[in-house]
C-alpha cells in the first residue's frame, strides 16, 4: 500500500511538473507571437508612412508637367476671335452727334463716345455718323463697310443673308484705297483687301449679339 502511495505521489508531482512547463511554453510562444506582431505593425506603418510621401512628390511632379499642358490646350481650344482688338475708349453718352468730344482711336471707330439713338440692321446706301455707329456697336452689332462700289450687289446679298441679325452693311468712302471691306464690332476691326464671305461670316458670328455694359448719360465729352 505504501508503495502504491509513493508511485501516484509521484506521478502526480511529474504530472503538475509537465503541466507547469506547457504552460511555461505556451506563455514564452505567446510573448514571441505578440512581439513579431508589434515588429510587422511597426514596419507597416513605417511602409505606409513612406508610401504617403511619395505618392505626394508623384502627386507634384504630375501637377507640375499636366498644368502648364491643360493651359495650352485651354489656349488652342480657345483661340482669340478674329480681327485685331482695339483699345476701348471711355463709352461717353452724347445728346448729338454734333457735340463736341475725343477723336476716335480706329478709322471705322470701334469705340468711344456715342448718341444713344440706333440705327435698324439691314443694307444702307449712306454712310451712318461715327458716333451712331458706335452706339450701334455698343449694343452688340457688327458694320461691315466696304469702299469699292463694284461690290454693291455682294453687300445687298450679304445684308438679305444677314436679315433679322444685328448686321449692318454700308459703303464707307473714307476706307483707304487698300482696303475693300472693314468690319467692326465693339473693340474689334478686321480689314480685307478683297471681299472675303468666309471672313465675314465669321467675324459676325464671333461678336454679333454681344451688347456691352452702357455708360450712364453724361452732359457731353471733351
Amino acid at each position: 500500500m505504501a508503495s502504491r502511495r509513493r508511485r501516484r505521489t509521484r506521478r502526480q508531482s511529474g504530472g503538475g511538473q509537465s503541466s507547469a512547463a506547457g504552460t511555461s511554453s505556451r506563455t514564452s510562444n505567446s510573448g514571441k507571437s505578440k512581439q513579431r506582431e508589434q515588429r510587422k505593425d511597426s514596419k507597416g506603418n513605417q511602409q505606409k508612412g513612406g508610401l504617403g510621401r511619395g505618392f505626394w512628390l508623384y502627386m507634384l511632379a504630375v501637377m507640375a508637367l499636366f498644368i502648364p499642358l491643360n493651359l495650352y490646350c485651354l489656349n488652342q481650344a480657345s483661340p482669340p476671335g478674329p480681327g485685331q482688338e482695339t483699345d476701348q475708349q471711355a463709352a461717353t453718352i452724347l445728346n448729338s452727334v454734333n457735340d463736341p468730344h475725343e477723336p476716335y482711336a480706329t478709322d471705322p471707330p470701334t469705340s468711344g463716345p456715342h448718341v444713344t439713338q440706333l440705327a435698324g440692321h439691314g443694307y444702307r446706301t449712306d454712310t451712318l455718323p461715327d458716333e451712331v455707329q458706335v452706339a450701334n456697336l455698343s449694343r452688340g452689332f457688327v458694320i461691315v463697310h466696304f469702299g469699292d462700289a463694284g461690290l454693291n450687289t455682294e453687300m445687298r446679298q450679304l445684308a438679305a443673308e444677314f436679315e433679322g441679325h444685328d448686321v449692318i452693311v454700308q459703303p464707307d468712302a473714307s476706307l483707304p484705297a487698300e482696303t475693300a471691306v472693314a468690319l467692326t464690332a465693339w473693340g474689334r476691326i478686321e480689314h480685307l483687301d478683297s471681299y472675303d464671305k468666309g471672313r465675314v461670316y465669321n467675324f459676325v458670328r464671333n461678336y454679333a449679339g454681344l451688347g456691352q455694359p452702357q455708360a450712364a448719360p453724361s452732359g457731353g465729352g471733351g
